[in-house]
């Protein structure tokens, strides 16, 4: 079972002496017997802390992001499960980021802040006195001593660079030796490489152990319930292409009932035959005698429909199409 918390010491470099047991590192053709880092990273990877960039390689020059700090301090912790971080506090940090349920979890644990305007810049190299906040808040939420030692900042040089937000976390940081300077500097705004932050939890493995991180009591707040949307988006789909035609009205005709003699028209069988039985001279016996059932005159109906002159061929067209889909519902923990 992995220990549930850690502290970080940052030391540039540290020369520790190799293990007979470091099967994990040996992996890799980047970290080579004899490095500073060589135990440190075996550990952190037997520990699970990160993995390699590749199969055969760690990368210890690398850099290590805000991202990936919290993802390394996240899977670090026993209690942290990513599935229940699927919302995000930041509009830089997307759902579906490999870091977003480690940057979510650590925001709704109080360890960060984001960096301004809504952002957390996971993508940005972590730097020593971010370290140092995260850690600060990171032992206080697990109720560990968070005294410090008032001045300790003085015996740096570079005390005055360390941002406004960032002098108690440092100093809590000095006094319990999470930081250690280097040639009488804290160098605040310096970076940390991979190799570096490995070297920090193998220094720190056993500082916090035994302790546990409080999740603060929360509720859940649904900003935007779930719910079906149209959306639109275009398709590649086979229609018929090149087809040339024209649009002509629709007409229709109704059967009346024509005189033969006299050319008298009239709508139904009833009333021509009236009209023959009222045009009879009973005096000389002549008169219209018989008709004809022919078409009448058209009658436009206001509907047109399409004649194909040239026919057309089938083809790929991208077509724009509409459906539902399912939005998952958004919201935070209060």
């Amino acid at each position: 079972m992995k220990k549930t918390l850690f502290a970080l010491v940052f030391t540039l470099v540290l020369a520790l002496p190799m293990t007979a047991s470091a099967a994990a590192v040996d992996k890799f053709t980047d970290v080579k017997p004899g490095s500073w880092y060589y135990e440190a990273v075996d550990y952190a990877v037997t520990e699970g802390l990160f993995n390699g960039t590749s199969a055969t390689a760690f990368d210890p020059h690398g850099t290590m992001t805000r991202g990936m700090f919290v993802t390394v301090l996240a899977n670090k912790t026993e209690n942290y499960s990513a599935h229940q971080y699927t919302s995000s506090s930041f509009a830089d940090v997307p759902a579906g980021q490999w870091f977003a349920p480690p940057v979510e979890w650590a925001c709704q644990n109080k360890l960060v802040g984001g960096v301004g305007d809504g952002l957390f810049a996971p993508g940005s190299n972590i730097s020593r006195e971010q370290l140092s906040v995260i850690l600060y808040n990171y032992a206080k939420g697990c109720g560990l001593d968070m005294s410090s030692q008032k001045g300790a900042l003085g015996a740096f040089t570079d005390n005055g660079n360390i941002s406004g937000y960032a002098r108690t976390a440092m100093e809590w940081a000095v006094a319990h030796k999470v930081l250690n300077g280097s040639e009488g500097k804290l160098d605040p705004k310096g970076t940390a490489t991979r190799a570096q932050v490995a070297q920090i939890f193998y220094n720190c493995r056993e500082l916090l152990a035994n302790s546990t991180l409080t999740t603060p009591d929360r509720v859940w707040v649904v900003d935007v319930p779930g719910h079906y949307e149209t959306v639109t988006r275009w398709e590649l789909q086979e229609v018929t292409v090149g087809e040339v035609g024209h649009w002509e009205d629709v007409w229709y005709t109704e059967w009346v009932y024509r005189c033969n003699k006299c050319g008298f028209v009239a709508d139904t069988v009833e009333g021509i035959n009236k009209y023959l039985e009222d045009s009879i001279d009973w005096v000389t016996m002549t008169g219209c005698g018989s008709y004809t059932m022919v078409s009448g005159d058209p009658i436009y109906t206001g509907e047109k429909y399409w004649v194909v002159d040239v026919p057309g061929h089938k083809g790929l067209k991208m077509v724009e199409v509409t459906e539902q889909v399912w939005i998952e519902e958004t919201g935070h923990w209060e």
